[in-house]
């Protein structure tokens, strides 16, 4: 399992044969997972973390799991099987997840640039699925994606990843801080998710 911010993972269970990697943001993600491939090889990359919003009716705390990947011009499709499993761990406590294509992009979208990803039919956004996806398919490790959505489709994050959280809080103190209280609650809610999906992907099929 793959994750940037130690927020998003907090309250994931420890759990035997789950490997968690921070990686990067964005396109340098997959470099972690291949230091990794040099001592082990994983039976099944889940990527997971915070994503935006790209339907209307997504709200902050929304699960998304992708079920292709754009990235570069590519489109990588995720195996319907490990859908439909995810979809039916997700089932419990009417946690069930939008399912849809996610955008992944190499740098932080504001509202306009997500209105025109939704137009073109994705239904999320994020920095890292595309560049893990793409290794998982060279690899042929299964992939999977869930996601969590911190930001929806007309809210701005006021921060890049250029910025420190410093250099954000001084220049949107306000802003900043909301976001960084709802990244705690959406948090939770993914760990918990996350916690009830994990047994099941690692049953047989």
């Amino acid at each position: 399992m793959t994750a940037c911010y130690s927020v998003e993972t907090k309250w994931v269970e420890p759990q035997p044969g789950l490997r968690l990697v921070r990686t990067p943001v964005g396109d340098s993600a997959s470099e972690a997972m291949e230091a990794l491939f040099v001592v082990e090889s994983p039976a099944l990359l889940l990527s997971t973390g915070f994503c935006g919003g790209l339907r209307p009716d997504l709200r902050a705390g929304d699960l998304v799991l992708a079920d292709v990947i754009r990235y570069r011009g590519e489109e990588i499709f995720v195996s319907p099987d490990l859908l439909q499993r995810a979809r039916r761990a997700l089932g419990a406590d009417s946690r069930v997840a939008r399912i849809g294509p996610c955008e992944s992009t190499t740098v932080v979208v504001d509202a306009e640039r997500k209105r025109q990803l939704a137009e073109a039919g994705a239904v999320s956004v994020d920095m890292e699925s595309g560049s893990l996806a793409g290794w998982a398919r060279r690899r042929r490790i299964p992939f999977l994606s869930l996601r969590i959505v911190l930001d929806p489709l007309d809210v701005d994050l006021p921060f890049s990843v250029e910025d420190s959280l410093t250099a954000s809080i001084l220049r949107h103190p306000i802003r900043t801080l909301r976001v960084a209280g709802s990244a705690v609650r959406v948090g939770r809610e993914l760990g918990r998710a996350l916690n009830e999906l994990i047994p099941v992907l690692k049953e047989n099929p």
